[in-house]
């Protein structure tokens, strides 16, 4: 699996193709991926950030377990929750300064102590560890539809 930092450096390369979609393979144009991932990877991180370990709550999750597993995430079989929606609005000025924030979130990231975690809407509680597997997953899921968007 590609680190986060390498995988926002791929969703970078993706900004000339916003205005693209291809209904076969979504709805959603390029740009509604991008930014969904670069809120959602921000989203986790500063949730992590921002945890308090003696909160963590320990339980098994089987939708987590298999998405670890397979490192996949079934197309679609979930809807993003509002909090990560982009707005009505995408363009480059909107998604620019998400990459920057992803960027510096990353970096961070990497900084945070072990027992840091982010509750997931459908995962639960998600451990430092596996929270990094599961924003590198959810990002190359939506890298993979941008790819299959563009694909001629």
């Amino acid at each position: 699996m590609k680190t986060l930092i390498a995988l926002v450096s791929e969703l970078e390369t993706k900004l000339p193709f916003i205005e693209q979609r291809k209904e076969a393979v979504s709805q959603a144009t390029v740009g509604w991926h991008l930014e969904h991932s670069l809120l959602a990877l921000v989203k986790m991180i500063s949730a992590t950030e921002q945890s308090n370990p003696a909160d963590y709550r320990s339980k098994f999750n089987l939708k987590r377990f298999v998405v670890l597993l397979l490192g996949k995430i079934p197309r679609g079989k979930a809807k993003a929750p509002a909090a990560v929606k982009p707005g009505e609005a995408i363009s480059t000025g909107t998604i620019i300064p998400l990459l920057e924030k992803a960027k510096q979130k990353v970096e961070l990231f990497e900084k945070l102590s072990s027992d840091k975690f982010f509750t997931h809407p459908v995962f639960g509680d998600v451990k430092l560890k596996q929270a990094r597997r599961v924003i590198a997953i959810h990002t190359a899921h939506h890298l993979t539809i941008i790819n299959d968007i563009l694909k001629k």
